[in-house]
C-alpha cells in the first residue's frame, strides 16, 4: 500500500507513499497550464483576483448536494450559514466546516464535494460564509465563527462537535479550539485541519524550495494575504499562526498534508511544538499530493474523503474514551 506509520507518545505520523494516479497527473498538469497559482502571485495581482472573486460571491451548495442531502440556511451575526445533513438519518455529530482560500477567496464548488461526503457519517455539516480580508481580520471573524458554532449547537439537538477546515480554515479551527469557552470544549471531540496554513509568515526556507512543485500556491501573494488577515496583529501572532500557539487543552488533532504544498514545512514545526504536550496529534502525510487535494474530483480526493468520513466516525465513537487512548 505504500504506507508507513510512526508512533511517538501522543504523536502518530502516517505517510502514504503511493504515486499519483494517471488521472491526477493529468489534473495537476491542467492546473499548471491554467496557471492556477497565479491567483497568489504578487500582492497587487492577488488583491485584484480576490476582489474579483469576492464580487462574484460564495458558491451555494451544488445541485447534487441539494438533490442528495437536506440543506437549510440561517444567518448568525450577519453571516450566512448553510447546514447540510442526510435526508433520512439523524446526525450523530456536528461538523463545523471552515473553508480556506487564503482568507481572501469565497466558497467554491469544490468545497461542497467534501461537505456532501461528510454528511454520510451521518453528520450535520455547518458551513459559514465568513467575512474575508482585507475588509475583515482575524479579530473580526474569530468571534463570529465561535458565535456560529454556539448558535448551531443551541438550535439543534445536542451533538458532539468536530471542527474541520482547510488551508486558512485549518488555522481558524485551531484558533477556535483554543479560544472557545467551556461549553465548546465540552462538545468538542476533535479538530481536523486539511492542508492547514499554520504559519502566516511562511518563514521556513523550505517554502521557497517547495514552490516550484506547488501547482496552486505562491508565497508572495500568500504572505500579503496573511498580513491583511492579521490586521493590527503581527502575522506571527499565535491567533494568526497556530504553529506558535500553546496546544495544551485541545482535543485530538488530525492534520492532512501533501508534500507538494508550500504549507508543508510548518507541519514539522507544529509537530515538534506538540511533542512535549498532552495533546494527541495524528499527521496524515501524502508524498504525492498538492494543496487541499481532498476537495478535488480526483481518485486520491475521493479516497481521502472516505478516510475523513471514517475518521469523524472514530471521533464520535471515542467521545467517552480517556484522552490518552484517542490517538488515531
Amino acid at each position: 500500500m505504500g504506507r508507513r506509520t510512526l508512533w511517538h507518545l501522543m504523536l502518530t505520523w502516517t505517510t502514504d507513499h503511493r504515486p499519483p494516479t494517471i488521472w491526477t497527473r493529468l489534473y495537476v498538469r491542467g492546473m499548471q497550464l491554467n496557471r492556477d497559482k497565479r491567483a497568489f502571485e504578487g500582492e497587487r495581482h492577488t488583491l485584484r483576483t480576490a476582489r474579483d472573486r469576492q464580487r462574484k460571491g460564495n458558491r451555494p451548495p451544488t445541485r447534487w448536494t441539494r438533490a442528495t442531502r437536506h440543506v437549510t440556511t440561517q444567518t448568525v451575526d450577519g453571516v450566512r450559514v448553510w447546514k447540510v445533513r442526510p435526508r433520512h438519518r439523524a446526525p450523530r455529530v456536528r461538523v463545523v466546516y471552515v473553508h480556506g482560500g487564503g482568507y481572501i477567496h469565497p466558497l467554491t464548488r469544490d468545497y461542497w464535494r467534501l461537505v456532501t461526503a461528510l454528511a454520510r457519517v451521518p453528520a450535520e455539516v455547518v458551513v459559514p460564509a465568513y467575512p474575508l480580508a482585507p475588509d475583515a481580520t482575524v479579530d473580526d471573524v474569530l468571534p463570529v465563527l465561535l458565535d456560529v458554532e454556539a448558535a448551531t449547537a443551541a438550535s439543534g439537538p445536542p451533538l458532539p462537535t468536530v471542527l474541520m477546515g482547510d488551508s486558512a480554515g485549518g488555522a481558524l479551527v485551531l484558533s477556535m479550539g483554543r479560544c472557545g469557552g467551556r461549553e465548546l470544549r465540552r462538545r468538542l471531540v476533535g479538530i481536523i485541519a486539511l492542508s492547514p496554513w499554520l504559519d502566516a509568515t511562511l518563514a521556513d526556507d523550505r517554502v521557497i524550495e517547495l514552490e516550484p512543485t506547488d501547482p496552486m500556491l505562491a508565497e508572495s501573494g500568500l504572505r500579503a494575504a496573511g498580513r491583511w488577515w492579521a490586521g493590527i496583529r503581527d502575522p506571527a501572532d499565535p491567533l494568526v499562526s497556530p504553529v506558535n500557539a500553546d496546544p495544551e487543552g485541545l482535543p485530538p488533532l488530525d492534520v492532512f498534508i501533501g508534500d507538494h504544498d508550500i504549507l508543508r514545512p510548518a507541519v514539522d514545526r507544529f509537530a515538534r511544538r506538540l511533542e512535549p504536550s498532552r495533546t494527541s496529534l495524528h499527521v496524515h502525510e501524502s508524498t504525492s499530493m498538492f494543496h487541499v487535494w481532498m476537495t478535488r474530483a480526483i481518485p486520491e480526493g475521493s479516497r481521502t474523503r472516505a478516510e475523513l468520513v471514517r475518521l469523524v466516525r472514530v471521533r464520535v465513537g471515542a467521545v467517552s474514551d480517556p484522552p490518552d487512548r484517542v490517538v488515531g
